[in-house]
């Protein structure tokens, strides 16, 4: 009997199994290159004439402008994210720093106008974001999904994950009814981060992003009430900033541990700082990119309520560290 054939539909599947890291490396680079096309251009008016100007790559690398900065800092993102998806078979899990990194990139981006915007240019009338900006951004997202795929097709998720992710996600959306309003627009004090922490703690970076970008990020973003235009900052790359703590759980639960100790609690510390930071820098772009705020009070809005909340969390999960390494021996997850 003739053997029969895989279906169309199964060789595309393994070959973005075994490829999608390539293609990502491939996205990222042409990321890159497009930002040798215009990033932005500005229009100024002298008089009664207007003039309008193209900036590229070499342009805000020249620091001449006082947010120029902000290129270096998207570069950066970029090359970061290149390599860590080129070192996903040497470290495990760093292929999800990539995806982060593609993501922090594409933030970044598409607040080149803003930034510009805020260089006080002598007359300047209007910023708008140019084609090679629009451009970048769109390979951006290319290389981050297949970042991102790729470490999800290493990492199944069991039964039992889903039980206790459900549980943990449940949780989390009722700790955020119980909140103390302290900005206008949203801002409040809570401890709905606690078990999204929890999630990335026990289970690593990608199960994090998952379940706390994309699972919990969806259910707040509809309830919330805040329209969907929000989700790609406030709630993806918000709630789906746990993720990073996920790349420090063999570091805050070490096999040998039982009880409290210091480079546990070290690390546990340094995971939740790095976490917040992601949050806010997907708040404060969410802030200038839907709301039109400029950068400094988009800032400082997000910093009324987002460090205090990240605090709050950590230092809950602090001091339950001890019972939490025995739950963690007790109950491990294998992967």
């Amino acid at each position: 009997m003739e053997e029969t054939s895989p279906k169309r539909e199964d060789k595309l599947s393994l070959f973005f199994k075994n490829y999608g890291w390539v293609i990502s490396i491939v996205c990222g680079i042409i990321s890159i290159l497009f930002l040798l096309g215009v990033v932005v251009t500005y229009k100024v008016k002298i008089g009664d004439d207007s003039f309008y100007y193209n900036v590229h790559l070499f342009d805000y690398l020249k620091h001449q402008n006082k947010y120029d900065w902000t290129m270096d800092m998207t570069l950066g993102f970029l090359l970061g994210g290149i390599i860590c998806v080129s070192l996903r078979k040497v470290v495990k899990d760093i292929g999800t720093a990539g995806g982060l990194f593609f993501v922090l990139a594409i933030t970044s981006l598409a607040l080149c106008r803003e930034f510009y915007t805020e260089n006080a240019i002598e007359n300047l009338k209007s910023v708008s974001l140019g084609w090679g900006a629009v451009c970048s951004i769109a390979f951006a997202i290319a290389a981050g999904i297949f970042a991102l795929s790729d470490n999800f097709s290493n990492n199944p998720i069991t039964t039992r994950d889903i039980a206790e992710d459900g549980i943990l996600i449940a949780s989390a959306f009722v700790l955020n009814l119980i909140k103390l309003p302290i900005a206008t627009g949203g801002g409040s004090i809570n401890f709905q981060m606690l078990p999204l922490y929890l999630i990335a703690l026990r289970h690593g970076p990608a199960h994090g992003l998952i379940c706390g970008g994309i699972v919990y990020g969806l259910i707040t973003c509809f309830t919330d009430g805040w329209g969907f235009a929000t989700y790609p900052f406030d709630y993806l790359i918000g709630f789906g900033s746990v993720m990073v703590m996920g790349f420090f759980k063999n570091l805050v639960f070490p096999k040998d541990t039982k009880t409290y100790n210091f480079k546990g609690e070290l690390f546990l510390f340094i995971s939740a700082v790095l976490a917040t930071a992601v949050r806010f820098i997907g708040s404060t772009a969410s802030s200038s990119i839907v709301y039109g705020l400029k950068i400094i009070p988009a800032m400082q809005y997000n910093a009324i309520y987002i460090p205090i909340s990240g605090a709050i969390s950590l230092a809950v999960l602090m001091i339950a560290y001890g019972p939490l390494i025995k739950i963690n021996n007790r109950y491990p997850v294998n992967k």
